[in-house]
């Protein structure tokens, strides 16, 4: 066979698997003595080249098979690895609602694509969601290194102010199972609320995630930013972005 005769387009072989001239080695001595010949002519040993020149793709070896099932699932896995979330019923026990053990779980990048209120990957969540999984962790671990242990004044007001983040975080996260859920711009709103301090009044007057009062004061911060500036909840949701300045802006309004 002439070589030349194949085809070597370029698009058609970045769809296509190139074999190795080793990947025919099983096969008879004269198919090998035309793989050579390709070879040396640089034609790629892509499927369709094979197929010109009615030469068989070769089968995959037994330990390529065993690769290739060990692989099949890979993605799958770190699907289900990349977006964990773990309910603990001690923390149930404590009252605290969601019973979120944060040292468990596992933050989740790159989903809800399909879902047209309220995006886990629309860039304006990501701007606001940053170090949540890193609050949570610093209040775990400020809990822990006090508890049985004789504080200073100063460590203790670390440890006040850690929990209180995570507490501030866990009542803009939190949504009633009945609810309708909310638009991506309230959760922007709920976050920011929380990381920026402007919960912190409610809480210190013992409103919590899962409480008539948390949810109350909640949906009261909610309503009245809606009220001051629609236009940017507005663009928020139509977007699903949040640039600098209605960033600025948000803030502003809930101090």
């Amino acid at each position: 066979p002439n070589p030349d005769d194949t085809e070597t387009n370029d698009d058609a072989e970045d769809e296509e698997p190139v074999f190795e001239a080793s990947d025919f080695d099983a096969m008879a001595e004269k198919i090998q003595d035309r793989i050579s010949m390709l070879v040396k002519a640089k034609v790629p040993l892509t499927p369709t080249n094979l197929a010109k020149i009615q030469i068989p793709v070769p089968r995959p070896s037994a330990a390529e098979n065993v690769k290739r099932l060990a692989l099949q699932h890979v993605e799958d896995l770190i699907s289900m690895s990349d977006g964990q979330v773990w309910l603990d019923g001690e923390l149930a026990k404590q009252g605290r609602s969601p019973p979120l053990d944060s040292t468990r779980s596992l933050t989740r990048v790159g989903v809800g694509a399909d879902t047209r209120t309220c995006r886990a990957d629309a860039p304006a969540l990501r701007s606001v969601v940053g170090s949540l999984r890193f609050e949570f962790q610093q209040a775990t671990d400020v809990l822990n290194s006090s508890s049985g242990a004789s504080s200073s004044s100063s460590a203790a007001g670390d440890t006040a102010k850690q929990v209180r983040k995570r507490d501030a975080f866990l009542l803009a996260m939190h949504q009633e199972p009945d609810g309708e859920g909310r638009r991506l711009s309230q959760e922007v709103v709920a976050l920011l609320a929380a990381s920026g301090g402007h919960l912190d009044g409610v809480l210190a007057r013992g409103a919590r995630a899962g409480t008539p009062e948390g949810k109350g004061a909640l949906e009261g911060l909610l309503g009245f930013v809606e009220a001051e500036v629609p236009d940017i909840m507005a663009s928020i949701d139509k977007t699903l972005d949040l640039t600098l300045e209605d960033k600025e802006m948000l803030e502003r309004v809930m101090r």
